[in-house]
């Protein structure tokens, strides 16, 4: 069995780990693998470090015909059995290469962003071509049979995205004290690329309506957080001076490792990497109730509050702030959950029992 397996790690390894985690996987299961995409340095080298085949090969515009002859070649010269594109923008243009090839075919999504009424989707995730589209949650495999005719119904795979608390034992904690953060403060943490859908707002105007006897810190980590309508909420808050915007940063597991609290103020969420990072260090949740990401927690590991709602935000944050065995607690149930449910381990066999399904279909 060989597998294309195209991506894009442009960014940390840390935010592409559950990819290429998934790829040694099935590497170590007997699949040959040849990765294909745009890597960041930092990824590239650990992907050398792993013994990864690869190619560094992506679109550099939506319709790239001089890549699609290129993603032909490659495809016809390895013999390679099925592609699966992790990445939705690259299939765009690779897709056409394989109008007449007996390959199989499979795509990944992970929000409700698809809709059959946009002539787009039939570029990609729509494509008559595609063979099974991976769906990271149940909201998202509801969302996608929605949009796909009654003969198509059966392209949707539900394949959660798994994490392994393993992964992140060489992060050290963050010294919250360079920020001007207390020990004895509790520190609650958002990471997110900020847009409407990631419901930042929420998340600084929660701080208006804390009850919590102890002092509470908020960290805001991610692209786009030192906007000027986020700063202009933050100056105004009560506790202006403990909220702490940092933007993008590098070390995104040990300021996480060196929170209490993580919080997710989505309006819509199709999963929610950020938040299955959080749980991987311990970190209890509170987060929206935003569609997919819910399905991470339960209520041993979590806190679900409606949507655009800080009031309720602020009480969840409050009451973790002054309960801290509890708090400790719901860390420890949510490392459990991810290491059990949303191992990385499952994400594996069931991505490889796909593979074996869908080849056999061949015979």
């Amino acid at each position: 069995m060989k597998v294309l397996v195209v991506i894009r790690a442009n960014e940390t390894y840390a935010t592409q780990q559950a990819q290429i985690e998934l790829v040694l996987g099935l590497k170590k299961k007997g699949v040959s693998i040849l990765l294909m995409g745009e890597f960041s340095d930092e990824v590239l080298t650990e992907v050398k470090k792993l013994d990864l085949n690869y190619i560094s090969l992506y679109p550099i515009k939506k319709i790239d015909k001089n890549y699609t002859k290129s993603f032909k070649k490659v495809v016809i010269e390895q013999h390679i059995d099925i592609v699966h594109f992790i990445d939705g923008k690259a299939s765009r243009s690779g897709l056409p290469a394989l109008k007449k090839l007996p390959i199989k075919v499979i795509t990944y999504f992970g929000s409700i962003s698809l809709h059959w009424y946009d002539p787009t989707s039939y570029l990609t995730y729509l494509h008559p071509r595609v063979d099974a589209i991976i769906c990271n949650s149940k909201f998202v495999f509801n969302h996608v049979k929605k949009q796909l005719l009654p003969k198509h119904k059966h392209k949707p795979i539900l394949i959660y995205k798994g994490y392994n608390s393993d992964w992140f034992p060489e992060h050290k904690p963050f010294n919250l004290e360079n920020l001007g953060i207390p020990k004895s403060a509790t520190v609650a943490c958002f990471i997110g690329n900020h847009r409407k859908v990631k419901g930042t707002k929420y998340f600084l105007q929660s701080s208006y309506h804390l009850s919590s006897k102890k002092e509470i810190h908020y960290l805001l980590i991610g692209k786009n957080t030192d906007a000027n309508d986020l700063i202009s909420i933050a100056k105004k808050s009560p506790i202006a001076n403990k909220i702490h915007i940092l933007g993008v940063r590098s070390d995104v597991i040990s300021l996480l490792k060196s929170t209490d609290i993580y919080v997710q103020t989505s309006l819509s969420e199709g999963f929610g990497r950020a938040i299955s990072e959080a749980m991987s260090v311990a970190k209890p949740i509170v987060m929206t109730d935003a569609g997919g990401c819910t399905e991470l927690i339960d209520k041993e590991s979590g806190i679900i509050v409606p949507v655009k709602n800080p009031q309720k935000i602020a009480k969840a944050i409050s009451y973790l702030s002054d309960n801290k065995s509890n708090r400790k607690e719901m860390g420890k149930k949510a490392k459990e959950r991810i290491n059990s449910v949303y191992h990385i381990n499952n994400t594996i066999n069931d991505t490889l029992s796909l593979y074996k399904k869908l080849l056999a279909k061949n015979d």
